[in-house]
């Protein structure tokens, strides 16, 4: 009888063993134009780190375009220096923070900057949390902006309860305080608090109905306390939004896969994000793939995508159980090939 090994998401967690944690490289990338969606060349453009330090620069090409690679992961200040044009300088944070390693290859996470005019006054423009979204402005007061960088900088340094504290804190002084509900409820999902994650991530959605990473982090809570529909629904924003995030394709195929009906969407999202990953995905991607494919009776594809689960996963358990379904899924195939 053919092994089935396609279980829920919650499953996956206890049949894999994490392999050792590799340094990530992450890419950032974007646009620059302006307010009429001009591109605009020749801009100059500063990476910093969290410490607001200088690590990178580079200059906008002929369509308004700048990528910096290979980044570990962390927060990063973006700053446009328009010099001597008509525009007023401009910075954006952005989080390259995956929630899920390949293998040591990152996120490509996208920022698209709009330059405004100059003006003779001086304005707080609001900082960026998400990938491929129009820099998002809000006037933040400054004592709430303290509140915020002090619960980044304590988030650097590994102090999630302190993190927390001085985020609520920025919450209370400015209860729509888009960037402070994202990290808090990003952190709250990562430390597998998804109730807690819930109100802020779907309050920061509604100020900000472009903001990826808010949608790809509630789509994950959403479905941790089994809503569903409502995570396919956020999964397939965010997805919308950076289509060329790989964890983001594959988190909405893991939940599709879990519907019956959605099988075909299900392989059509995880052979995208294997697609567009270049370098394999983590091991319970393929879990669910081989699953799904022993489902759709491709009994080759089946068994690749399980090889391909030992290949990444060398610490995962039931090894000899998986190779023996591969040599039965290797001959069902030849099977079905002479018929």
């Amino acid at each position: 009888m053919l092994i089935t090994l396609f279980v829920s998401i919650a499953t996956v967690g206890q049949f894999l063993v994490t392999a050792p944690s590799v340094q990530t490289r992450n890419t950032i990338e974007g646009r620059v134009t302006s307010s009429s969606g001009r591109p605009l060349s020749e801009m100059r453009i500063m990476l910093k780190n969290g410490s607001y330090s200088e690590i990178a620069s580079g200059l906008t090409d002929g369509s308004g375009r700048f990528r910096f690679l290979n980044l570990a992961s962390g927060n990063y200040y973006i700053e446009v220096e328009p010099g001597a044009t008509e525009y007023e300088r401009q910075t954006a944070r952005i989080a390259a923070i995956p929630f899920i390693e390949r293998g040591g290859h990152g996120e490509i996470f996208r920022i698209d900057i709009v330059l405004v005019p100059r003006r003779s006054s001086t304005t707080l423009f609001g900082t960026i949390n998400n990938a491929n979204a129009v820099i998002f402005h809000q006037d933040v007061p400054e004592v709430a902006k303290k509140e915020f960088e002090q619960g980044i900088k304590n988030l650097d340094k590994g102090s999630f309860d302190n993190a927390a504290r001085s985020l609520k804190r920025a919450i209370e002084l400015f209860p729509d305080y888009y960037d402070a509900l994202e990290r808090l409820g990003t952190e709250y999902v990562a430390h597998d608090d998804a109730k807690s994650a819930l109100p802020l991530l779907a309050h920061a959605v509604e100020i900000n109905k472009d903001g990826w990473r808010a949608f790809y982090s509630l789509g994950i809570a959403q479905y941790k306390v089994n809503h569903q529909a409502e995570s396919v629904t956020a999964l397939h924003r965010a997805v919308a939004l950076n289509p060329d995030s790989p964890n983001a394709n594959m988190w909405l195929g893991m939940v599709l896969a879990t519907d019956p009906e959605m099988r075909s969407a299900a392989i059509q999202s995880l052979e995208k994000a294997s697609k567009i990953a270049k370098d394999p995905l983590p091991g319970q991607a393929y879990y669910y793939l081989g699953g799904l494919y022993i489902k759709n009776n491709q009994y080759k594809e089946a068994a690749d995508a399980f090889e391909t689960l030992l290949r990444v996963s060398p610490d995962i358990g039931e090894r000899v159980k998986i190779k023996q379904m591969i040599a039965q899924l290797r001959q069902k195939a030849k099977e079905q090939n002479q018929k």
